[in-house]
């Protein structure tokens, strides 16, 4: 028992969910987007430099979106074997787990960073999306970790009496904060909102508010302002419209939201029980703000054209870091029965969905390469035209779930003609098997 209250059995179990991970990203093959960042944006030619990811990211910026930053580590890790991008981004899941460990944390609690785990497991839209596909987990998993990273010292400022920062380390923090701004759009809202709310709170009680801090969150907003006024976020016209369609927008992004009501409830309850038990007013400050910067970053969605599984992970990841400050409130309030049964009660999820999980990852990667020895073979044997069987998913721990696998119609369509051009044929069609 003493052993598993120890750093050891933290780091352990560190190692364990990097492991894990690890074997979830070999198990996951290239898909949709993946092949098409393979490829220039301005010359139509694969990616094999920096120069080339540069160059097509100028255009990419002028017709696609504003992601610069975000999109040219998608289109340098394309370029690279895959091993590496698995290796990082297994490192990457890891290290969020850590942020939230030590922004959660009042005390070591190896049972807090395993509620953590779980939680992040269980509760985390389009999981497969987010951290085990190559374009999305660029994009939002790794959008998550830049965030969090960024936001951690601003959380520190505010929880401790006299923590400070040298000059040099706000200077780094200053250009951090513009690549978070710049990153991915609800999550350089949120992070914003997030570190200004947390130098306000700080400014409410009289405390110094270091100039440093404050450069940080401009920085941010002028990442942001980066962001959106690249050519290409014009082309998808404003985001607000009659109000009719605004309204039709926010209960989208409300419905949206509703993806993270368990998490939403827990928060809640325990806020409640905390308040009553009258726990550490600073701590349930934070945990607040954590829980409006949740709001922002889902809120924000109702200016967006369209709301995949995938944008929720951050105001989950937020979510998460609310109930885990709560969480580490409750085990200091109430008998250790109760977070006891609360941690069994995620013990008996995170097996099923772990089980269930992995098992779909294993097949969804095991039928998109038995495709991809199929168009092979046929390039092989001089065919230039193939059809494949379409490859089923059950979870969105599969890095498919909810994404377009092979148009079964038009070979020239998207991801069909990226995927034949990637792999040396001139025609990829799905078909479902049976037909």
């Amino acid at each position: 028992m003493r052993f598993l209250q120890s750093g050891r059995a933290r780091a352990a179990f560190l190692i364990c969910v990097f492991l894990l991970m690890l074997l979830a990203n070999f198990l996951t093959p290239k898909v949709v987007d993946d092949w098409t960042y393979g490829f220039s944006f301005a010359t139509g030619a694969p990616i094999s430099s920096l120069s080339d990811a540069a160059a097509s990211i100028r255009v990419h910026s002028q017709f696609i979106n504003g992601r610069a930053f975000a999109h040219f580590l998608v289109h340098i890790f394309e370029a690279l074997p895959k091993p590496v991008f698995n290796l990082i981004n297994a490192g990457v899941f890891t290290l969020i787990l850590f942020l939230l460990y030590r922004l959660c944390r009042e005390r070591d609690s190896s049972l807090l960073l395993f509620v953590l785990f779980a939680g992040l497991w269980i509760f985390s839209p389009g999981f497969g999306q987010v951290f085990l596909w190559l374009d999305g987990s660029v994009n939002y998993g790794w959008g998550a970790a830049l965030a969090l990273g960024w936001l951690y010292p601003y959380v520190k400022q505010y929880s401790t009496d006299d923590l400070s920062f040298p000059g040099l380390f706000w200077a780094v923090w200053a250009l951090g904060g513009f690549l978070c701004g710049a990153y991915v759009e609800n999550i350089s809202v949120a992070s914003i909102f997030l570190a200004a709310a947390l130098l306000i709170a700080l400014a409410a009680e009289h405390r110094k508010v270091p100039m440093g801090a404050v450069i940080g969150v401009l920085a941010a907003v002028a990442g942001l302002l980066f962001m959106v006024t690249r050519p290409a976020e014009s082309l998808k016209g404003s985001g607000l419209g009659s109000p009719a369609q605004l309204g039709t927008q926010v209960v989208a992004a409300f419905h949206a939201y509703r993806m993270l009501e368990i998490p939403v409830f827990f928060f809640a309850g325990a806020f409640t029980l905390c308040c009553f038990r009258k726990q550490d007013r600073k701590r349930l400050i934070l945990s607040a703000l954590f829980f409006l910067g949740s709001l922002c970053a889902g809120g924000v969605l109702c200016l967006a054209s369209y709301i995949p599984e995938r944008v929720l992970i951050f105001p989950a990841v937020l979510l998460l870091t609310a109930d885990g400050i709560l969480f580490a409130e409750l085990q200091r309030a109430f008998p250790a029965e109760l977070t006891a049964c609360a941690a069994a009660l995620l013990t008996v999820s995170l097996l099923f969905n772990g089980v269930t999980g992995m098992a779909d990852v294993t097949k969804t990667g095991m039928a998109v390469r038995a495709n991809e020895r199929m168009i092979l073979d046929a390039r092989d044997r001089g065919e230039r035209e193939v059809s494949v069987p379409m490859v089923s998913v059950y979870t969105r721990y599969s890095p498919l779930w909810g994404l377009k696998y092979l148009d079964m119609e038009d070979p020239a369509s998207w991801p069909n003609h990226d995927m034949a051009r990637a792999l040396g044929v001139d025609a990829i069609l799905g078909f479902e098997e049976g037909e």
